[in-house]
């Protein structure tokens, strides 16, 4: 062999080598091409160069309430919270190009939480509309399964840190100035530190002023000024009793106000939320602190039965016009005084310690004639209707050293339905 045929070949061998080892280096990136793996392009972070200023962060809520459990029969409707986000404005395909999209699932703990999807650029589509249509229906196709995969993942605590969740997205969007949108899936009810729910009363606004003022002290609030943010599906469990019409209201208000409070704008905030059947066998799952809502209760003394109906139930704040929830509990209260099989029915009215005496009697007498009406239209005859405003408390006391315990408040925010029997 010729010294020039030699010295080609070593350098044939060095170049196939070295070629090895850089698709070894790589995990054959050479060839993630859109047609060979379409969906590459989520794992791909922006090196920054081709950002324009536009994100899109997507954090879904993994909590144990969120995923049905052995208490939950099969079948049941339970959040899809991928259909939910898929079906938000922000997340239409053709929101997404020329800017970097990030998702994560998130529980009770913020170190917990990885970016799934990690400001992948998101390039615009060129081409004609038959093919910008497939291409868009393809993303949508990629985002769908990445979302599937984070919201089947299990919690890694039993609570919801949902604004530790916004301060990591906050943190991920960066200083940078531009469109910056965070869309949230949560039930938003087992939360961690300052927005705690399980001693509220779900009525009344001063109780969400306390929450966020509560919030700002704790240093909690996270900073997201110039950010539009947007919640669905807020109060929308897998597990547990769900809340009444005038209870998803109070939460709606609940988040829009800690929302506001972060400087974020526009916060958009609903309980729309897409469902599934829960599965037929399902995990006994990590286990979390229930937030319950107040419910029809029944009380007996002698001849006299009383059915307690929460004033969150039937109406909405400071309202005596019944609810459309207020149906099934005025129905099931009907039904319960007709078994008693009753000779005489009453209904009074109660509010809590707030406001004037006069505004006290006069709603709390309103909304006593309005379960009257309601139960007299269900064949009930009712012998009278009072209000007491906050004469006779249930709850006591409502403050603590000047405190306000909004949950017994809201115990003492209630209709009563005494139901005497023949002895």
């Amino acid at each position: 062999m010729s010294l020039l045929t030699r010295i080609r070949s070593a350098r044939l061998i060095a170049a196939a080598c070295a070629l090895g080892v850089t698709l070894a280096a790589s995990g054959c990136g050479a060839f993630e091409t859109p047609e060979a793996r379409p969906c590459v392009w989520l794992d791909h972070s922006s090196d920054g160069a081709q950002e324009t200023g536009q994100q899109t962060i997507v954090l879904v809520d993994r909590s144990a309430s969120t995923q049905p459990d052995r208490t939950v029969p099969p079948g049941t409707g339970v959040p899809d919270w991928t259909a939910t986000l898929l079906a938000a404005r922000e997340l239409a395909p053709s929101a997404w190009e020329g800017g970097t999209l990030s998702a994560a699932g998130f529980d009770g703990t913020r170190s917990g939480m990885s970016w799934d999807v990690d400001r992948a650029f998101v390039a615009p589509v060129k081409g004609v509309t038959k093919k910008k249509e497939d291409r868009r229906r393809g993303r949508r196709g990629c985002l769908e399964r990445r979302l599937r995969k984070v919201t089947a993942e299990p919690p890694s605590t039993g609570r919801t840190d949902v604004l530790g969740a916004l301060a990591a997205a906050g943190e991920q969007l960066g200083p940078r100035s531009g469109r910056r949108r965070i869309v949230v899936a949560t039930d938003g009810l087992t939360n961690t530190g300052c927005a705690d729910l399980r001693d509220a009363g779900f009525d009344g606004p001063s109780e969400i002023k306390a929450t966020v003022e509560r919030c700002r002290r704790a240093g909690e609030l996270p900073r997201l000024t110039g950010t539009a943010v947007r919640f669905v599906g807020i109060g929308r469990a897998a597990r547990g009793k769900p809340p009444s019409s005038p209870q998803t209201a109070w939460l709606i208000r609940f988040w829009t106000s800690l929302c506001a409070a972060t400087g974020a704008s526009p916060c958009e905030v609903t309980a729309t939320a897409h469902v599934h059947p829960a599965p037929e066998t399902t995990r006994a799952g990590t286990q979390e602190p229930r937030v319950t809502f107040p419910a029809v209760a029944e009380e007996r003394a002698g001849r006299t039965t009383t059915i307690i109906l929460p004033g969150s139930v039937l109406f909405a704040t400071d309202q005596a016009e019944l609810s459309r929830s207020a149906r099934s509990a005025l129905d099931d209260a009907a039904r319960r005084i007709t078994d008693l099989a009753p000779v005489s029915v009453t209904v009074s009215g109660h509010t809590d310690s707030r406001g004037s005496e006069q505004h006290g009697r006069h709603l709390s007498l309103a909304r006593a004639q309005a379960v009257r009406a309601a139960l007299v239209v269900r064949g009930i005859k009712v012998a009278s209707a009072l209000g007491f405003s906050d004469d006779r408390p249930s709850c006591t006391p409502e403050y603590h050293d000047g405190i306000p315990d909004y949950a017994a408040m809201a115990c003492n925010r209630r209709v009563e339905i005494a139901v005497t029997v023949r002895g």
